[in-house]
């Protein structure tokens, strides 16, 4: 986050008080706008909170596990997944989804290696997990594990049945020479305005309902 660059009202007071500068332009210090610079430019998913993460490996590894296509067909299976796709309370804190980093026609933040027919090497996948490829199921369940920040889903579930028929479904229809793009943290993640409250006390990006990268998408490779 970008260093708030503003004097502190005590600093200006100060200043004031040992006479130093001219007074026209301690006034317009002490009234200047203190959103002037944005607090929020700089990228909060830069950093990533879930390198130290434990991961439950073998719930995710799908092994010789088939999912259950629960009496639907792939395409009923994947408009289900595209559902869910949008369902924040598949995520651990409740306020993400897939959507959240895979915006607009759901290939968002997707590397070239997505347009791979599956199983095929993700870096996440192989860095967190130790896993040199996985399937597609495998890449849902890592999902789920590592951005959402949630248990993986039951290989006999029919949400993992249907997100995986999504994911199946987008790749089919992937362009790989507009791959990584549209960051969901490029532009100001504070939806709200950072300076309704005092920019100088907490951080304004903190709230979890202001910052979509409070549960950080983690590894963008799909």
């Amino acid at each position: 986050m970008r260093r708030l660059t503003w004097l502190a009202p005590t600093a200006v007071f100060a200043l004031a008080a040992c006479g130093g500068g001219d007074a026209g332009a301690e006034a317009e210090m002490a009234t200047a706008n203190p959103c002037a610079a944005n607090p929020c430019a700089a990228n909060p998913c830069a950093a990533n909170p879930c390198a130290g993460m434990d991961l439950p490996v073998d719930a995710i590894r799908q092994g010789d596990r088939q999912l259950d296509d629960h009496g639907m067909s792939w395409d009923e299976l994947a408009a289900r997944g595209a559902e869910l796709w949008n369902d924040k309370s598949l995520s651990g804190t409740g306020a993400t989804s897939c959507s959240t980093c895979h915006t607009g026609d759901g290939t968002a933040m997707m590397n070239a290696s997505f347009a791979e027919p599956y199983p095929h090497t993700v870096a996440m996948a192989k860095d967190r997990a130790g896993l040199d490829q996985v399937s597609a199921a495998e890449m849902v369940q890592l999902c789920m594990a590592i951005p959402m920040t949630a248990e993986p889903l039951d290989y006999g579930s029919v949400e993992l049945a249907a997100l995986t028929a999504h994911v199946e479904h987008l790749q089919s229809g992937f362009d790989a020479s507009k791959a990584g793009g549209m960051n969901p943290c490029a532009a100001n993640p504070c939806a709200a305005n950072p300076c309704a409250a005092n920019p100088c006390g907490a951080n304004p990006c903190a709230a979890t309902g202001m910052n979509p990268c409070a549960s950080n998408p983690c590894g963008a490779d799909r």
